[in-house]
């Protein structure tokens, strides 16, 4: 038998907060994902809320597990990014007057002068 509030209302919630939380903060989407996962089975399997209220809240838990699956993957998987130490070059673009006043001159290759710009 499904129960409406406990079984239908509690992934609604877990649905709507997270697509409040993509729409208007997203930043705070890993978090809130995070907070409403830990929250309702720490307060479930503590026993913290008795009665009907508990189910609800164990099945707020139980929606949000894979959105907090979901983003603690997506945070494993991605690479992680290192700084550039002191001894790493820059790219320094320099300009090499030409013989010409123009500081821009196109400059060719002789072994591909023969070479035209279309494939056949």
């Amino acid at each position: 038998m499904i129960r409406v509030v406990p079984d239908v209302v509690a992934p609604a919630v877990v649905t709507g907060v997270d697509i409040a939380t993509l729409e208007l903060a997203p930043g705070w989407n890993e978090l809130a994902s995070y907070i409403i996962a830990g929250g309702a089975y720490i307060a479930s399997g503590l026993n913290l809320i008795r009665g009907n209220g508990g189910d609800f809240v164990k099945n707020m838990g139980i929606a949000a597990l894979p959105l907090a699956a979901r983003n603690i993957y997506m945070r494993v998987k991605s690479p992680v990014s290192r700084r550039a130490g002191v001894g790493a070059s820059r790219l320094v673009l320099q300009h090499k007057p030409a013989n010409t006043d123009s500081p821009i001159k196109r400059s060719y290759q002789e072994e591909f002068e023969s070479v035209t710009p279309h494939a056949f």
